[in-house]
C-alpha cells in the first residue's frame, strides 16, 4: 500500500507542551504510512481579548481557503459533521485517497468554521458529538488518522 499525502491546515498555535508533544508523536507514528504537511495558520482576532467572532472566522476562513493545495479532496472538521466510527473513518479515507488524492483537512480556531470553508468542502466530519478545544481536535484528529492508516494496513494498534 502506498503512503498517502495529508494536508492539515489548522488555526492556532499549541500553548502547552503536551500539548505540541501530542502532535509530534502522532506525527511521528504517522510518518511510515503517510505524507502530513501541517501548516499553523494565526487566529482571526489578532490579539484582540474582544474580538468580533463573525469577522474573526471569516478572516480565518480566508486564511484556509489561500492555503488549499492543488487538487484531492478538502474535509472540514466540525461539531456539525457526519461522525463517524474509527472503521467506518478508515473506509472513509481509503475512498478519499484512492489513486494517490491528497486529502486536506481543515480545522477552524476556537469559533469553528466560516461557512464558507464548509462550502468549499468535498465533506465536513465531526470528531464525535462534543465540542473539543481546536488544538484537542488536532490531536484527535492526528490519532483517527494513525488509528485509520494502521487498521487499513492491518496492524494491531485498533483493537
Amino acid at each position: 500500500m502506498e503512503q498517502h499525502q495529508f494536508f492539515l491546515r489548522a488555526i492556532g498555535e499549541p500553548h502547552a507542551d503536551w500539548q505540541v508533544e501530542a502532535l509530534q508523536d502522532y506525527l511521528l507514528r504517522l510518518k511510515p504510512f503517510a505524507k502530513v504537511d501541517v501548516r499553523i495558520l494565526r487566529e482571526g482576532h489578532q490579539g484582540s481579548s474582544t474580538p468580533n467572532i463573525e469577522t474573526a472566522r471569516k478572516t480565518e476562513a480566508d486564511a484556509l481557503l489561500a492555503s488549499l493545495p492543488k487538487g484531492g479532496t478538502i474535509i472540514a472538521l466540525d461539531e456539525t459533521g457526519r461522525n463517524f466510527t474509527s472503521l467506518q473513518f478508515a473506509q472513509k479515507l481509503r475512498t478519499w485517497t484512492d489513486g494517490g488524492a491528497p486529502v486536506t483537512f481543515l480545522l477552524g480556531g476556537s469559533w469553528g468554521l466560516d461557512p464558507t470553508v464548509r462550502s468549499q468542502a468535498h465533506a465536513t466530519i465531526a470528531l464525535g458529538a462534543h465540542t473539543l478545544p481546536h488544538i484537542l481536535a488536532r490531536i484527535v484528529l492526528l490519532e483517527q488518522l494513525y488509528r485509520a492508516e494502521t487498521i487499513l494496513r492491518g496492524k494491531t494498534y485498533h483493537k
